[in-house]
């Protein structure tokens, strides 16, 4: 009965124990070479936009060492960073995440379409969804895709990523991608007023940053 008891704990834990804890466990003695900060380890580009990609990491020198791969797919928005669920069973406890661009034909905005200091912006957004990712548990990250059931806990996450992305320095560049989604594309109404719900508006957003820059000053 102990031992039953005592292996319902580990899998407890192994569900909730934030990931950052569990990672400091299990993790092995650095030497310095690996420390030397480089921005293309364990990445894997797309050409056309690698130099945004590149651009963009340098503001989360956390992710440095993070297994991420970008590429092209077909899916609902402009772009998504997801989990790779099999990298979660993984002997040697690797995660790995991908960004995906989308390249559907029927894209309501291409990647290709922002200004290239928005591009650089709404994957500012998106990597910050892989620090907040990078932070969990197993279980946490379920509960969190549980978020994307409701509209309400949609907004309230992703307008909080938004905040994360502005504290990183990079909400100017993420105001210039939503104030041409929002203003100068040719994307639906129903799109547009469905990213003015769920984001923070570029209004908002420069509200943030002049906060920001308040703290920073005092």
């Amino acid at each position: 009965m102990i031992k039953k008891r005592f292996l319902i704990l580990i899998i407890i834990a192994a569900f909730f124990i934030p990931r950052s804890f569990l990672s400091l466990v299990l993790s092995q003695p650095h030497d310095e070479i690996s420390l030397i900060y480089n921005l293309e380890n364990n990445k894997t580009f797309l050409d056309n936009y690698k130099a945004q990609c590149l651009k963009a990491l340098s503001f989360y020198p956390e992710l440095k060492d993070v297994n991420i791969e970008f590429r092209e797919a077909g899916i609902e928005t402009t772009l998504a960073a997801r989990p790779i669920l099999s990298s979660f069973f993984n002997t040697d406890y690797e995660r790995k995440y991908e960004v995906i661009f989308n390249n559907a034909n029927d894209c309501e905005v291409l990647f290709s379409e922002l200004p290239e200091e928005g591009q650089v912006g709404i994957l500012g957004h998106e990597l910050a969804h892989i620090l907040d990712y990078e932070t969990k548990s197993f279980g946490q990250l379920l509960v969190t895709g549980c978020f994307y059931i409701n509209a309400h806990s949609i907004r309230n996450y992703e307008r909080g990523i938004d905040r994360v992305t502005v504290e990183r320095g990079l909400g100017e560049k993420l105001h210039d991608a939503y104030q041409y989604i929002l203003e100068e594309s040719q994307a639906s109404l129903k799109y547009k007023k469905f990213k003015k719900f769920t984001y923070l508006e570029p209004h908002e957003i420069l509200d943030h940053v002049r906060e920001a820059r308040i703290k920073v000053e005092f």
